[in-house]
């Protein structure tokens, strides 16, 4: 039967293929091979939807899961760009007597949404760069004054992203001697039998205070309990509607973390219950659109993730109406600092970047 998710897709498909393909003016065998090409974007979602039960898309060799996930990708910039090319269309023909040039410009949509691809897959699932950004928290003692908190966010480990990839995040992160690390959810895509071989190198993580995480939704759609119990296995301690008080001197600062609302318990004032007060909080909270509630608690900053940044032009707009306005990088509210991280990796099923590099975040908290 049908599933009337595939509804939206299938229409972006067919737009596409009418926009961009039929307009050339090449051989009927290469617009047939070109509309197979755009169609096939959409075989990765069939599969998600459609697979029967006991298969499980995620388990698919990388190869093959890249090249599924690019052509989404593919099929997803094409579309976007055909936009741009039919408002242009009308525009000439209001404007100008001559000719629309179709061809050239339906040719010009597949050489910009090829090269937009593999540049936007390749920004996607590279081992991200390190972002560095000093943080004034406002009541923070002189002993915590210089404390260094690494965050990754959306590490998204499943057929695409592996082991290899996670042991550079871990590397790269340790080399940054932290002296807590954060990781605000959506770890993984995948059953615990299979992925948590490719999770294990965050048994290496290293930092004064701990590592610290709480659930993002992507937990959620597999074996939540099975992925709590086998990170904290790795040594990764979670915050589930819960706080930690971290002490240096008679300097306190309290940590606190919240689960992702899709399991139903989602409770900042549950997790601030009995914290100490005038001290500093920092929040992390994997979803960004509950921040002008969660200002109300008097908390000195929340991190985020979840909206991957926006991805790229458009797209980002998208994700900006669903998140409450929040996408990407600095917000001030309320007195509250919101950062939403553009992610540490990229969902497997669309492992695309423009304009909006990964990164493993790196704060440095000062005294205000």
């Amino acid at each position: 039967m049908f599933n009337p998710f595939m509804l939206v897709p299938c229409l972006i498909c067919l737009y596409t293929v009418l926009s961009m393909v039929i307009p050339l003016r090449v051989p009927a065998l290469a617009k047939i091979l070109l509309a197979i090409l755009t169609v096939s974007g959409i075989a990765k979602l069939f599969l998600l939807r459609m697979t029967p039960s006991g298969f499980d898309i995620y388990e698919l060799p990388r190869s093959i899961a890249l090249l599924l996930s690019a052509m989404f990708s593919f099929m997803i910039a094409a579309a976007i760009i055909c936009v741009v090319k039919d408002v242009a269309f009308v525009l000439w023909k209001i404007f100008s007597r001559a000719k629309f040039p179709a061809h050239y410009a339906s040719l010009s949509v597949l050489v910009i949404a090829a090269m937009t691809t593999i540049y936007g897959v390749y920004a996607g699932t590279r081992v991200p760069d390190v972002a560095r950004y000093d943080v004034k928290i406002s009541g923070l003692g002189r002993e915590l004054d210089g404390m260094k908190v690494a965050m990754l966010v959306d590490i998204h480990v499943g057929s695409v992203n592996r082991r290899p990839f996670v042991q550079e995040v871990v590397d790269k992160t340790n080399a940054l001697n932290p002296d807590l690390i954060l990781i605000p959810g959506d770890f993984v895509d995948g059953h615990v039998r299979k992925r948590s071989g490719d999770l294990e190198p965050l048994t290496q993580l290293r930092a004064k205070y701990g590592v610290y995480a709480v659930t993002g939704n992507h937990e959620y759609y597999y074996d939540l309990q099975g992925w709590i119990d086998t990170l904290a296995g790795f040594g990764i301690k979670w915050l589930e509607n819960e706080h930690i008080v971290i002490a240096s001197g008679d300097s306190r600062l309290v940590i606190v973390g919240v689960p992702d609302p899709t399991g139903g318990n989602h409770n900042t004032s549950l997790a601030l219950k009995d914290a100490p007060e005038n001290v500093p909080v920092i929040l992390m909270d994997h979803q960004p659109r509950f921040a002008r509630e969660n200002a109300k608690h008097n908390i000195a900053l929340q991190i985020s993730g979840h909206t991957h940044g926006g991805q790229m032009p458009v797209v980002y707009e998208l994700t900006r109406k669903f998140n409450n306005g929040f996408v990407r990088g600095w917000y001030d509210i309320e007195g509250m600092r919101l950062y939403v991280s553009p992610g540490t990796s990229q969902w497997d099923g669309f492992p695309m970047r423009v304009f909006d590099p990964s990164e493993i975040t790196l704060f440095t908290l000062r005294a205000e």
